[in-house]
């Protein structure tokens, strides 16, 4: 997708983006970069946030790289410590940073895998959520969206435990949502649908069987990350400043056919 010229809807604002080593994290990072916003970049992966922070610089956006794992609690809080630190105060806050498991029929998905898929996708955010929302809460407001993935709102055969997961995103964003918003602080999700990320990758066996599937569906063809990134801008932005408690399918249709 060529990179055009976005609006400056998040001039001013600093932003945190979890997961931002590859896919939608991390076209969702250089969006909010190109939209004005001070962008602070984390995953596990030192080398990739370190490079995709340098690639921000160099756009002429500021931007810090900062080395964390939502498995652990403190690692969380100190990744909204440095944010604060760094910037000053954190108004914008992308939770995608999570895990798509082991895709087996349900009778075989262990104790094991629903650990990895629930730490990961479930306490991961409820902690990024709620430590981000109390420095929002003390700072007088900000915005929060999670990445809930179409998962959240249909099944998918193989992958019960993942699209458990997901269905439970919303439902604490739909929760933080009720509590937060009269003291100034949305709570949103994005669910993107088929998108042409290293997730998708993983879960097919080979590119034919991963293309072939996103020709069978309603739009044909997977999306972008950068089509999700621009979704996911919008509901940072004062532009969606009545949009709360809401889970956005950027799906292509995919999800009602």
């Amino acid at each position: 997708m060529s990179i055009q010229a976005s609006p400056q809807t998040l001039s001013g604002k600093v932003a945190l983006v979890t997961g931002a080593s590859s896919g939608i994290g991390r076209a969702t990072a250089l969006e909010f970069a190109r939209r004005g916003a001070k962008v602070v970049v984390s995953a596990r992966r030192r080398p990739e946030i370190e490079a995709l922070a340098a690639a921000i610089r160099d756009e002429g956006h500021e931007a810090t790289a900062a080395v964390a794992d939502i498995n652990i609690e403190q690692d969380v809080i100190d990744l909204v410590a440095t944010t604060i630190s760094t910037y000053g105060r954190i108004d914008v806050a992308f939770n995608n940073a999570g895990t798509e498991g082991q895709f087996t029929p349900f009778v075989e998905q262990s104790n094991e895998v629903y650990d990895t898929i629930f730490n990961a996708n479930v306490r991961g955010v409820f902690w990024s959520m709620k430590h981000e929302a109390k420095a929002m809460l003390a700072q007088g407001g900000g915005t929060i969206i999670n990445n809930a993935s179409m998962g959240g709102v249909i099944g998918f055969a193989n992958a019960g435990l993942y699209i458990a997961s997901k269905h439970a995103v919303l439902g604490l964003t739909k929760t933080a949502s009720i509590e937060l918003f009269k003291q100034g602080v949305r709570v949103n999700a994005v669910n993107p649908g088929i998108i042409d990320t290293p997730f998708q990758d993983r879960i097919w066996p080979n590119a034919e069987a991963k293309d072939a599937f996103a020709a069978s569906t309603v739009p044909g063809r997977a999306g972008s990350p950068e089509e999700v990134a621009t979704v996911v801008a919008f509901l940072a932005s004062d532009d969606a400043s009545f949009v709360s408690g809401h889970g956005l399918l950027v799906d292509a249709g995919y999800s009602i056919a």
